[in-house]
C-alpha cells in the first residue's frame, strides 16, 4: 500500500483529490489530505474509507516532519512559497 500524503485542500487540490480517491481502491493507495483547516480536509474526502483528514499546519515542525516520514509520496498543494519547506523534508 502506497501511502500519499496530500498538503492543502484548496480549490486547486479539489479535482487532484477526486481523482486520487476515485483510483484509491484499484491503485492501492491510503489518502491523507491535510489542511490548516481540519473542517476542510474532512469535506474533501468525505468520508471515503481510504482517506483521512489531519489538520496540518505547514509551520509547525514537529508535524511535518512527523507526516511527511510517515508518507511515501508526498504532494504539496500549498502556495509556492511554501514548497520549500515541505520539499526540503522529502529527501531523507
Amino acid at each position: 500500500m502506497r501511502k500519499i500524503l496530500l498538503i492543502g485542500a484548496g480549490r486547486s487540490a479539489s479535482s487532484l483529490i477526486k481523482y486520487l480517491l476515485e483510483n484509491a481502491e484499484v491503485e492501492n493507495w491510503e489518502l491523507t489530505v491535510g489542511d490548516i483547516s481540519l473542517d476542510l480536509a474532512k469535506q474533501k474526502i468525505n468520508n471515503h474509507p481510504k482517506a483521512s483528514a489531519i489538520a496540518f499546519d505547514v509551520n509547525n515542525e514537529t508535524l511535518r516532519i512527523s507526516e511527511i516520514k510517515q508518507a511515501d509520496i508526498i504532494i504539496s498543494m500549498l502556495p509556492a512559497s511554501m514548497h520549500y519547506t515541505v520539499a526540503r523534508l522529502c529527501y531523507v
